[in-house]
């Protein structure tokens, strides 16, 4: 598999920030990926992954809900061939493809490897996603107006927050891939989050933002510099 840097990605908030603990704002780390498919041919797509960025290890994003996409975001997204749609699922065994992985379009609330570029979507990863009726079903092209989704066992804490590269925390809660060009930034979302089980909720909502610095190095130093076998 090849992947290089299309964009960097940031974060930020439309919330006042008290220093307290809280989740801080939504950010898109964007690249693209050539992958095989469960064919043997490659596909190529530019990937956006989307990341809540926190100021606390206890926050525990719970869903996110109203999401609007922005006036550059496409109107469908890519699917790997073994993908069964936005909640995420990978089969295992012949259905494991690099491009389910790597490349298939998908909604989350964490449950996926943190400390990583570009985390792949194994066996197990995100878990329990759950989708709201304003999303549209599983396999609609894109979510639809007002889409929201869900962790739909909270006891497994899926949305907790870790690192992440290029930021000190976050947690990602979805990858949009296209074959041809989109941007979720200007789109906004609303999110709910604790600090674990018995814990008051909290939401807050967030315009989704390329990003400063550190996430633009990130995908300059780290992400295309990758290689794997596809």
């Amino acid at each position: 598999m090849r992947i290089s840097t299309l964009l960097g990605a940031g974060l930020a908030t439309l919330v006042a920030g008290a220093a307290t603990a809280e989740i801080t704002g939504a950010y898109v780390v964007s690249y693209s990926v050539t992958a095989a498919d469960f064919d043997g041919s490659d596909v190529t797509v530019n990937v956006q992954d989307l990341y809540l960025s926190s100021n606390d290890a206890s926050d525990v994003a719970l869903n996110v809900f109203n999401y609007t996409a922005g006036g550059d975001a496409a109107s469908s997204y890519f699917q790997s061939f073994t993908g069964t749609g936005w909640q995420p699922t990978n089969l295992g065994g012949p259905f494991d493809t690099a491009a389910l992985r790597q490349a298939d379009s998908f909604v989350t609330i964490g449950g996926f490897d943190q400390g990583v570029a570009a985390p792949e979507q194994a066996p197990g990863a995100g878990a329990g996603t759950g989708l709201d009726p304003n999303f549209g079903g599983n396999s609609a092209a894109a979510p639809g107006a007002l889409a929201g989704w869900y962790n739909g066992s909270p006891p497994s804490l899926n949305g907790q927050v870790g690192a992440v590269e290029g930021s000190d925390l976050g947690v990602l809660i979805g990858r949009f891939a296209t074959v041809g060009d989109s941007d979720l930034t200007g789109g906004t979302l609303e999110v709910t989050w604790n600090q674990g089980l018995g814990t008051p909720g909290q939401q807050a909502g967030f315009t989704i933002v390329p990003a400063p610095g550190a996430l633009a190095l990130l995908g300059l130093a780290g992400i295309a510099g990758r290689r794997r076998r596809g």
